[in-house]
C-alpha cells in the first residue's frame, strides 16, 4: 500500500512540475481516493436528515407566513394612524401656502398695475415699517434685552478679572 501511495505521488508530483494540468489532476484524483477510501451513508440516516430538513423548512415556512402577515397588517394599521393624524397638519401647510401664493400674485398685479416706487424714500419708509414691526414683537424685546443683559454680566466680570484701571495704573 504504501509503494503505491509512494507511485501515486511521484505521478502528481512529476506531472505537475512539468505543467501537465490534466494528468496532474487525474493523478491527484487517484491519490485522494487511494488516502480516502469512500463512505457510503446509510439509508437511514439519509431519511432521517431529509425529514429533519423538510420539517425545520415548514416551520421556517410558517413563521415566515406569518411574520408577512403581522408586517403587512402593522403597516397598514400605521399608515392609517399616519394619514389620520398627518391630514390636519398637511392640509394646513397646503392651504398656507395656497394663500401666499394667492396673496403673493395679487401683490405682483397690484405692483405692476402701479408702477413701481422706488423713490430714497419710499425704501427708507419700508425699513423703517420693518424694523419697527420686527421690534414690536415681544419675543423680540425680551431676546434683546437678554441679550444686553448678557452683555453687561459679561463686562462687569472682564473687568473684575482684569482688575480696575487704579490698580493698573499704580
Amino acid at each position: 500500500m504504501d509503494d503505491e501511495l509512494a507511485r501515486l505521488y511521484s505521478r502528481w508530483r512529476a506531472a505537475d512540475q512539468t505543467d501537465r494540468d490534466d494528468e496532474a489532476g487525474a493523478a491527484f484524483r487517484a491519490l485522494s481516493e487511494a488516502l480516502l477510501p469512500e463512505r457510503t451513508v446509510s439509508l437511514q440516516f439519509t431519511a432521517r436528515t431529509t425529514d429533519a430538513i423538510a420539517h425545520a423548512m415548514a416551520i421556517d415556512a410558517r413563521r415566515a407566513r406569518r411574520a408577512r402577515k403581522a408586517l403587512v397588517w402593522g403597516g397598514v394599521t400605521a399608515a392609517i394612524i399616519a394619514a389620520y393624524f398627518g391630514a390636519g397638519p398637511a392640509l394646513s401647510v397646503i392651504s398656507t401656502a395656497l394663500v401666499a401664493a394667492l396673496d403673493l400674485m395679487i401683490q405682483a398685479i397690484v405692483w405692476v398695475s402701479t408702477g413701481p416706487n422706488l423713490s430714497v424714500w419710499a425704501v427708507l419708509n419700508g425699513l423703517g415699517r420693518a424694523s419697527a414691526a420686527f421690534i414690536a414683537d415681544p419675543k423680540v424685546t425680551v431676546i434683546m434685552f437678554t441679550i444686553q443683559g448678557t452683555a453687561i454680566a459679561a463686562f462687569i466680570a472682564l473687568r473684575r478679572l482684569l482688575g480696575s484701571d487704579r490698580e493698573f495704573l499704580e
